[in-house]
């Protein structure tokens, strides 16, 4: 008789349980995910850099960069490259500071944000040692 009583409470469990896993399931697929994400570098001052981003959803997304939480507006120095970020000539004034990734879907409003990345700016020339980046000996 325990197994005529358990029998039917366990067909009902299942489906509560399925009901329960679902949305979470759904949400786990439906997640943004960084394929590539920006990292910390060294830079040489005015010469070309890139900070990679790439990602991964299954919907449209719409990606854009910030630089200590503003948003980077495109200009002929500095760019968006696909989704990733380049620089014709690195500036140690309007390039320090965290760069982030953030790839936003544009049917669910949902967005992911990726780490911080900075550069690290350094210098070749004597001139350019007056200002705050660091000198580099050859």
């Amino acid at each position: 008789m325990g197994a005529a009583r358990g029998s039917p409470a366990t067909p009902r469990r299942l489906p509560l349980l399925s009901v329960l896993l679902l949305p979470l399931l759904g949400g786990a697929q439906a997640a943004i995910v960084f394929i590539k994400e920006p990292s910390s570098q060294d830079a040489l001052q005015g010469r070309r850099a890139l900070l990679r981003c790439e990602v991964e959803a299954p919907g449209p997304v719409h990606v854009y960069w910030l630089l200590d939480g503003a948003p980077v507006q495109d200009t002929e120095r500095r760019f968006a490259q696909g989704s990733s970020l380049s620089f014709a000539a690195v500036d140690r004034l309007q390039d320090s500071g965290n760069f982030q990734c953030v790839a936003r879907d544009d049917i669910t409003g949902e967005e992911a944000r990726s780490a911080n990345a900075s550069f690290n700016i350094k210098c070749e020339s004597e001139g350019c040692a007056q200002s705050p980046c660091q000198t580099l000996n050859f």
